[in-house]
């Protein structure tokens, strides 16, 4: 039974978990985006800092989500056309990454203090174009099988927990829950492969996570697919045709289909000035209640929280309070909803 809020939605508390969950992007389309993190950049993500002084605790949970491993190979899949779909190289490379000294899961376990925070690993996609990607039980699996793409998820699970277990160290501050799907939309040709990864993901003792898209192939599925944690992203960026509505829209669903909720806080073209706003804005009690009520994963597109505590520290405390449940509406000029 799918635990859920009084609205409907993923309940806060769904299976023990810590709530106010932040996606860590590890690499990116660009060779500079940021692929190893380090605890002065993680720090404000797990501690609510103002002027250089740690006044409380932040975001409860981490998704530490692999893009690429090396230069022009893709583990995210939508990047795959831009350089060549990830093999074996990439899969070993992203798990040992994690566990580098001093950054990433190492480092996330020293700004945490002594509050335990909640980590989740996201899967390297089994992509269609890799026909050769490795050798694993004695054969060179062909990602065109769906037998060979389920031997080589089900391989790299395995290595990263045989890591997890030797860093018993990071035990202390870091509670590992489980697994990320990648892809946004599971369409008929995954379905089963998603479902039979889950299957392994629950033997395993850990919990499935996807992040769709609001209106994605194979959404309304996510609990028959056997994913444990769904939240939505609405669509909604502030300069695109998708309006402040597609908040309310995938707010309604996720309440209907008991999903979490996703919290975007993005730069670049399509974000506009006050779209996070909309998000904080449209969560309260007065208009669709999931602040409260709801699952939450929040996603920096672009950007990264040590360098927005320092340019923009008012919605920065904003933020603090939505996580915090106290944030009060934020008109500005030309807002489009009551």
């Amino acid at each position: 039974m799918i635990p859920t809020s009084a609205k409907g939605f993923l309940s806060p508390q769904a299976y023990g978990l810590r709530n106010h969950i932040c996606m860590i992007p590890c690499g990116g389309l660009l060779g500079d985006a940021n692929q190893y993190w380090t605890k002065d950049q993680l720090l404000p993500y797990a501690k609510y800092v103002v002027n250089n002084q740690i006044i409380d605790n932040m975001f409860k949970g981490f998704i530490f989500n692999g893009i690429r491993a090396r230069e022009k190979h893709f583990i995210y899949p939508l990047f795959v056309g831009f350089g060549e779909p990830s093999d074996i190289t990439d899969w070993l490379l992203w798990a040992d990454a994690l566990f580098l000294p001093n950054l990433n899961l190492n480092a996330l376990a020293d700004v945490a203090g002594n509050e335990k925070r909640d980590v989740w690993v996201s899967i390297p996609y089994p992509h269609p174009f890799q026909k050769s990607f490795g050798t694993v039980g004695g054969r060179v699996l062909n990602f065109l099988l769906e037998d060979d793409r389920l031997e080589a998820v089900k391989w790299w699970i395995d290595q990263f927990l045989v890591r997890w277990n030797k860093n018993a160290h990071l035990h202390q501050n870091l509670d590992f829950r489980g697994f990320l799907w990648q892809r946004e939309a599971i369409d008929a040709n995954d379905e089963p492969l998603a479902a039979r990864v889950n299957e392994w993901i629950h033997k395993k003792g850990c919990l499935s996570m996807w992040l769709p898209n609001y209106g994605s192939f194979g959404v309304i599925n996510w609990n028959t697919m056997g994913f444990d944690v769904t939240a939505v992203n609405t669509n909604y960026t502030g300069n695109t045709s998708y309006d402040y509505k597609w908040i309310q829209y995938s707010s309604l669903f996720s309440a209907a289909y008991h999903t979490g909720m996703q919290m975007i806080w993005g730069k670049g073209l399509i974000y506009s000035d006050n779209h996070h706003l909309d998000y904080w804005n449209l969560g309260l009690a007065a208009h669709c209640g999931f602040m409260t009520e709801s699952y939450l994963v929040y996603q920096f597109p672009n950007q990264r929280l040590d360098v927005l505590m320092k340019s923009n520290l008012v919605d920065y405390v904003r933020l603090y309070t939505f996580i915090k449940g106290l944030y009060q509406r934020v008109e500005y000029p030309g807002i489009p909803y009551n």
